[in-house]
């Protein structure tokens, strides 16, 4: 195992363990014992625990932007971009098996927690949010726009708001998810997509119409 690698492997061990256990009450020895490993092996590639901390949400900061380049692919019908979208549980599934994180992810209070801990100790890590937020609602925008070009939604869409609109659903639903039991998105959250493709969407005639003249 190359030395990156070594480093990669105790960002993403950390991450877990982080997900699960209190930041603030969690010693460096506790964090060894759990990751199998000594403390000097932590120091070898870390400055201490903040340093692994700000090193394992940033690498999740990471995974998180790679997969919406994923989750919104330039090439494939607004409705099936949005369908992808709206099944949060799904998403959240796929982004614990990818990154090898499982149910220390796939439990969105572990994610809060891991937020919230990192925003109190590290100020830019809001700016890191924030980016991903803004580059999410701009790449949506962008496709919506794409989408009345192409005569799959209306002229008169107003695209900023609807691009705000499901970025605060995606996120507000797994914020209430959070803090309680309940997990309405899952099923809501694909009511919610035909609730408001119905308000965008061009009739069937409309788009018949778009796509021909795409063809002249």
């Amino acid at each position: 195992m190359q030395p990156n690698d070594t480093k990669e492997q105790l960002e993403l061990q950390a991450l877990q363990f982080f997900a699960r256990n209190d930041y603030e009450r969690s010693s460096l020895n506790d964090i060894a014992k759990a990751l199998g490993v000594t403390k000097g092996a932590i120091y070898h590639y870390f400055k201490g625990k903040d340093d692994l901390f700000y090193a394992s949400v940033n690498r999740l900061l990471n995974m998180v932007e790679g997969w919406f380049v994923d989750a919104l692919p330039r090439d494939i019908p607004l409705k099936i971009l949005l369908d992808n979208l709206f099944r949060m549980d799904e998403t959240l599934t796929e982004i614990g098996e990818h990154s090898g994180l499982g149910d220390a992810i796939t439990d969105y209070k572990n994610i809060m927690y891991l937020f919230l801990a990192a925003l109190k100790k590290f100020p830019d890590i809001r700016k890191r949010l924030d980016d991903i937020y803004t580059g999410f609602h701009d790449v949506l925008a962008d496709a919506m726009s794409r989408a009345v070009d192409k005569g799959e939604i209306r002229k008169d869409t107003d695209i900023e708001a609807v691009a705000y609109e499901i970025t605060a659903f995606s996120e507000g639903a797994l914020l209430l998810g959070a803090f309680t039991d309940r997990k309405d998105y899952s099923v809501l959250g694909p009511r919610v997509c035909e609730a408001i493709w119905a308000r965008i969407a061009l009739p069937a005639m409309g788009r018949r119409q778009g796509e021909k003249n795409e063809t002249k």
